[in-house]
């Protein structure tokens, strides 16, 4: 007998399923990670990886625990959390990071995420940079907490997002429709005297035979100015009795009339990244998203208009007719995607690679192709400029912020605490340690030019007080870095 019951896989992660679907999960179980470090910091932060379905972490440390005497950090930690899900993969690395990078720097080009908990300056900067200058770059997180403050920095050159969780995927093409859609609109009878064929008319009709009215009257679709002319003109085509239809129609007329109507065919966001080199100059060096974009951009030259995502929402109409209105929209989405499909081996004909290299398999081009217009491109800054180099404006308004509790003046403390690792070899634990921070966190804010008052000047000493209070690896508070 059948069942309809969850495999076994979806009821144990049903929670994050729901939050990044089948695609982010995926990615998760086949990432792998590497932490530099081993503390309680590093067991959090792995807890919470590897609960959800982490695929594979490596701990790279040397240290030598006092409560399991004689035994590595590394190894224990490694071990304790790995009984937290009995799917994770594992290794651990018996030595240390600088001796790592000594001797072979190309061992940490093998992961999809590099973890420095608690590093020095140095090899967070050194880590970072491999990260950033790697084929694809690999996102590399600097962690670090003091007492109950902590902070990190995320160095990634470049990322490319295609499921960026829009509200709806959802376009019916009513400003800008296809053959197919104006001829399935043109066969109904909007003035029938069969009041429940009227009423069952779907608003999608409705709406698409009104825009080609105006149009043929006016000469044009309306502005977006005359939306309440527009509105006027579909109420009086309204019937008398059962019109829930219409009311539809009307409700609906924001998302799909006049927000494309207000936008440009193309989204801007998506125009530059289509304008982008790394779009125009693919080569078998380029990632999956790249490849994928260079095709949308040949799709969108020859069609005009981005790939249609063929999703029909719900509505008033009769199951006839809905059926054959999303198969409709379904046929065309479906052209869209084998124009799409030929314009991407062309793509990847011309890069030297074929699919089975690049992991571009169906269902992957096909959730890019529902989500061509809300593509996300992130470029960051590398970590040595941010720190050269960051935002003082933003540090600025974050000293000012009038809701928030102040905590930027933490993150010039552990700044601090860095060039004092830097010095002397540790972190600052004793009391007689706290004036060095503070005159290090002096010649940062002198350096990079930033403009503080007095009382901004004792938040920051203040903080910078804590360093050698609980220098410890404690609960994580998240300040993120400028």
């Amino acid at each position: 007998m059948a069942t309809t019951r969850p495999d076994r896989h979806t009821q144990r992660y049903d929670r994050q399923l729901r939050l990044w679907n089948k695609s982010g999960q995926s990615a998760l179980e086949n990432a792998k990670v590497l932490v530099l470090g081993a503390s309680p910091l590093s067991s959090q932060i792995l807890k919470n990886l590897v609960l959800p379905g982490l695929g594979h972490f490596t701990i790279l440390d040397d240290k030598v625990g006092d409560e399991s005497v004689g035994r590595s950090y590394a190894k224990e930690i490694a071990a304790f959390v790995a009984e937290l899900n009995p799917n994770v993969q594992y290794d651990v690395e018996i030595q240390s990071p600088s001796i790592s990078l000594e001797r072979d720097s190309e061992f940490f080009s093998q992961y999809s995420l590099i973890l420095c908990v608690r590093q020095p300056r140095e090899i967070q900067e050194r880590i970072a940079d491999i990260g950033w200058n790697a084929q694809p770059s690999i996102p590399v997180l600097c962690a670090q907490t003091s007492g109950f403050q902590g902070a990190f920095h995320l160095s990634i050159r470049e990322l490319g997002i295609i499921e960026t969780h829009p509200e709806s995927l959802i376009d019916l093409r009513l400003t800008n429709p296809f053959q197919e859609l104006l001829t399935f609109a043109s066969q109904f009878n909007l003035d029938t005297e069969d009041s429940l064929e009227r009423s069952h008319i779907p608003y999608v009709v409705l709406l698409l035979r009104a825009l080609q009215d105006w149009k043929q009257e006016h000469g044009k679709l309306p502005l977006p100015m005359e939306r309440r002319e527009f509105l006027d003109y579909l109420r009086n085509r309204r019937p008398e009795g059962d019109s829930e239809n219409y009311d539809e129609a009307q409700a609906a007329s924001a998302q799909h009339i006049w927000r494309p109507l207000q936008s440009a065919v193309i989204p801007t966001e998506i125009s530059s990244i289509l304008d982008d080199d790394r779009a125009k100059d693919v080569s078998e060096n380029s990632t999956a998203f790249w490849l994928l974009v260079a095709a949308l951009r040949q799709f969108t030259e020859k069609e005009l208009v981005l790939p249609l995502t063929g999703s029909v929402p719900d509505m008033k109409a009769s199951s006839e007719t809905y059926v054959a209105l999303q198969r409709i929209y379904i046929a065309k989405a479906q052209r869209d995607l084998g124009v799409f499909q030929t314009c991407l081996d062309d793509v990847l004909a011309r890069s030297q690679l074929t699919r089975e290299q690049t992991g571009l398999d169906e269902d992957f081009v096909r959730t890019f192709t529902k989500h061509t217009a809300f593509l996300h491109l992130v470029r960051g800054r590398s970590l040595m400029d941010r720190r050269t180099d960051p935002d003082t404006d933003a540090i600025k308004m974050a000293f000012a912020d009038p809701v928030n509790p102040t905590t930027v003046q933490y993150l010039i403390a552990f700044s601090a605490s860095d060039a004092f690792y830097s010095k002397h070899k540790r972190f600052p634990t004793k009391f007689a340690d706290s004036d060095h921070v503070v005159d290090f966190a002096h010649h940062y804010i002198h350096e990079i030019h930033l403009d503080l008052s007095e009382d901004e000047k004792s938040k920051v000493e203040e903080a910078c007080i804590e360093m050698y209070v609980q220098n410890v690896d404690t609960v994580f508070v998240v300040h993120s870095s400028t």
